[in-house]
């Protein structure tokens, strides 16, 4: 029996990727994994691949970067303030946020004096619309995909782990740590 949907484990070389992309085109959903800094990066590593960027382009409907960020522990966090250097690092106005939602780590018996427990995903998520199909067939840059998927609603890597800093889940240090800044 013909399978709907097709894991790959890791896209490493171009033989890899052709068959995820002939997978694509014949109606299977493909779910792999590909290393790059970002979301919209992973079209120019197909692309450096080997694949032709007409391939990406029919190929792809979105891409999902991801990160793992410790978790600070629920039984010893305490409120906190983001310092000037921080409130830079993660692009925010003071002005914007509730210190009270922000907490720091501090350490205790439950956390082995770490002051985090366990991690949790920040993602990015960029969709293939019929627009930046035909930006890829065109060879666009990664900075301007990245700028389009931006205009469009993604959030990046960065915004998102913001976004968990202020629900008070993880801290500055660790985002600011695992992600790179926004550039555009």
């Amino acid at each position: 029996q013909a399978p709907n949907i097709i894991m790959i484990g890791e896209i490493r070389d171009l033989e890899t990727a052709s068959i995820a992309t002939n997978a694509s085109l014949t109606g299977h959903l493909v779910f792999s994994t590909l290393h790059t800094n970002d979301a919209p990066s992973a079209v120019a590593r197909l692309i450096d691949l080997g694949v032709q960027p007409f391939l990406v382009a029919s190929s792809v409907r979105a891409v999902v970067a991801q990160r793992l960020v410790r978790r600070l522990c629920n039984n010893c966090k305490q409120p906190g303030e983001l310092s000037d250097t921080e409130l830079r690092a993660l692009q925010i106005e003071r002005g914007q946020i509730s210190e009270a939602q922000v907490m720091k780590p501090v350490g205790c018996e439950q956390c082995r004096q770490i002051g985090y427990k366990g991690r949790m995903g920040i993602f990015e998520i960029f969709v293939i619309d019929d627009e930046v199909r035909q930006m890829i067939n065109k060879r666009t840059s990664t900075f301007i995909l990245r700028q389009k998927a931006r205009e469009v609603g993604m959030r990046t890597l960065r915004e998102d782990g913001v976004r968990k800093v202020l629900a008070g889940l993880t801290s500055a240090e660790e985002v600011i740590s695992i992600t790179v800044g926004d550039v555009s």
